[in-house]
């Protein structure tokens, strides 16, 4: 940690004790350093923009040290920052300083200050803020990551059941306020299971990836399409107007599947795809998206017993 990387905020009523503390801090080093005069205004400042340390007085008018320390600290949870705070204070016994610690205070310095001890606390609370924002910067970017992780399918690169639900979702509540209307398919690979047993786990995925590129091709960019389950997809398009909700377009996606077979490392392997869709209209109330989807998946059987080749609806 560089001593000139440190933004550091000194607090104080007296101005000259703020000058002293600000000259000090340059002379060892620090470059960026502002100065207040009093707590509120402190607040007001680290609200706009973070810092990495304060130095503030103890007892000061308004708002006392301690009461900004805890001030701060609230500050900090809201901004996912961290900052060190050290307080200068003439108080010098066990009772205050276990009561500045527990409220969040990181060191303090007996006044009248050292320059040099100062400065050296001064580092120390800067180093701690710097460890402890780097942990803090790690954990949200993990956080972001899990939460992928969690709503996208690492084989299909496709959202998962939860994530596909609230968009099929948003498109229902658009169709009801809108009108038009919103065609919800479900695609089920009905010998998976058999192609996992035969081939592994390996070839599946390579299935799986395969379904999806296909199905995205031929869906435009603002349809859904996701992987609601392991052998399942899902597929939904919105229309503006109801006469364009057509079963052929589904139909084109359903023989492009099943007519075609897959590049695997097991060799060329086909599957059979059933598929099943439902168009929900604007006058259609008593839809939700969890009854959408359980009423469309419920048709699959007839389109196994079409042999695979139409769409049930």
């Amino acid at each position: 940690m560089i001593r000139d990387s440190l933004n550091i905020l000194v607090v104080d009523d007296m101005k000259f004790s703020c000058e002293y503390i600000r000259r000090a801090l340059k002379k060892e080093g620090y470059t960026s350093i502002d100065v207040v005069n009093n707590a509120p205004e402190a607040l007001l400042r680290i609200e706009k923009q973070p810092v990495d340390v304060v130095l503030a007085d103890w007892l000061m008018p308004e708002m006392d040290g301690l009461e900004l320390a805890k001030r701060i600290r609230m500050l900090d949870e809201e901004q996912h920052h961290y900052t060190g705070i050290v307080l200068l204070t003439a108080k010098d016994d066990i009772s205050s300083i276990r009561t500045a610690f527990e409220e969040g205070v990181d060191d303090y310095i007996v006044k009248p200050p050292n320059q040099v001890e100062m400065a050296a606390r001064v580092y120390s609370a800067g180093r701690v803020a710097t460890m402890q924002n780097d942990l803090l910067m790690s954990t949200q970017t993990l956080n972001k990551l899990f939460e992928i992780k969690c709503t996208v399918d690492r084989i299909t690169g496709l959202g998962r059941l939860e994530h596909t639900q609230n968009r099929l979702n948003a498109l229902l509540k658009q169709t009801h306020s809108r009108g038009g209307s919103t065609c919800c398919a479900i695609l089920k690979i009905t010998d998976l299971d058999n192609i996992i047993s035969s081939h592994g786990q390996e070839v599946q995925e390579q299935i799986l990836a395969s379904v999806s590129n296909r199905i995205c091709r031929h869906v435009r960019p603002i349809d859904l399409v996701g992987h609601a389950k392991q052998d399942e997809f899902l597929i939904a398009m919105y229309n503006d107007n109801p006469d364009n909700a057509r079963c052929r377009n589904f139909k084109r996606i359903l023989h492009d599947l099943n007519h075609r077979s897959y590049k695997t490392t097991a060799g060329f392997i086909s599957i059979h795809c059933a598929m099943a869709m439902s168009i929900t209209l604007k006058d259609d109330d008593g839809f939700d998206v969890k009854e959408v989807i359980t009423m469309t998946r419920d048709k699959l059987h007839k389109s196994i017993e079409m042999g695979f080749e139409e769409v049930a609806t």
